[in-house]
């Protein structure tokens, strides 16, 4: 089958490995298509370690090409899509069904060999049909959905509350929507202009700069850092009012400076939202198929596998929104 690999920090190749046969509890699935998020470009930049050669990706969809024992063989041909953290299924979180912070999970594309590939494995169980009406290329973009509504329900009651999101990439563009869609007064703050504008466009109420623009004397009752650089962990600890909450969904690789004073002093609450659990999952395929979300709209580009390579450059260039790869001869 066709792969691509990640040889060595920001760069790609074609590649070629067999085609595995699915075990007991797991389907093998063609992939149609493979959205590239942050996670996928720190990997790419070298900014996390991964040992070569590495197939990335986790954001994708395809439909059932086969099947292990003990699955029930209506699932052939089914399209799905995949939640792509596999918890082990045995220890005290995954028994409480929070997996999603299972100590010995395994993550496609993060710890083990990702979605840039014709055909992966996936314990049935982790496995999403899609509902009938979905095209691939929008199912694809159900796991990143999960993210930002996972956060906002980490953020609490938010309904007639003043809401501010760090960051207008796709998360933090999908966590404003989720948060409107629960009723709350959104702010989005990006450092580009587009992004900004495009946060109006999600539904936010207004967009700021994050650096010059966030007015102290009104903070907010949350804050949903979805950046996931030291400097919006920061902001977000200064940006909060007291007792309120933080919501912190990136993951960056440099430490923060964090005024723990900020903290104690104004009694705030600081959250981690790690990926989702299943419950997120779910609301976020209803959200979407229901079109309150329109996920389909973050994408700006599309390469088939071949050009996966010039994929990655864009997104890590910032010159797109969401950045999808297609098992297609030809980019739309």
């Amino acid at each position: 089958m066709r792969t691509v690999e990640l040889i060595e920090p920001r760069r790609l190749q074609m590649g070629e490995r067999e085609v595995q046969t699915p075990g007991p509890g797991e389907v093998r699935i063609a992939v149609s298509t493979v959205g590239i998020c942050g996670t996928d470009l720190e990997f790419f930049r070298g900014a996390r370690s991964v040992g070569y050669p590495f197939i990335l990706g986790h954001e994708c969809a395809g439909r059932v090409d086969a099947i292990g024992d003990g699955v029930d063989g209506s699932a052939l041909g089914t399209p799905v899509t995949v939640r792509p953290n596999f918890g082990c299924g045995t220890c005290r979180w995954c028994e409480a069904e929070r997996d999603n912070i299972c100590p010995n999970g395994r993550g496609l594309g993060v710890t083990i060999d990702g979605c840039l590939a014709e055909f992966i494995l996936a314990p049935a169980r982790y496995v999403w049909p899609i509902p009938e009406r979905m095209d691939l290329e929008t199912a694809a973009l159900i796991e990143p959905a999960a993210v930002a509504v996972r956060a906002v329900r980490r953020a609490g009651k938010v309904a007639g509350r003043r809401v501010l999101v760090l960051g207008a990439g796709s998360i933090g563009l999908l966590t404003v929507r989720a948060a409107v869609l629960a009723g709350a007064d959104v702010v989005v703050a990006d450092l580009l202009p587009e992004r900004r504008r495009l946060g109006i466009a999600w539904g936010a109420a207004s967009a700021v700069d994050p650096m010059s623009e966030l007015p102290a004397e009104q903070p907010f009752a949350c804050v949903i850092e979805t950046a996931g650089v030291p400097a919006a962990v920061t902001r977000a600890i200064e940006c909060v009012e007291p007792g309120g909450r933080v919501v912190l969904t990136g993951i960056p690789m440099d430490p923060a400076a964090v005024g723990t004073r900020w903290i104690v002093w104004r009694e705030l609450e600081v959250f981690g939202s790690f990926i989702y659990e299943r419950e997120d999952f779910e609301r976020a395929c209803q959200r979407i198929e229901r079109t309150d979300i329109r996920a389909l709209d973050l994408v700006t580009h599309r390469f088939p596998l071949e050009r996966a390579q010039e994929a990655f450059d864009v997104a890590a260039a910032r010159e797109g929104m969401k950045v999808l790869i297609t098992f297609d001869e030809e980019d739309d």
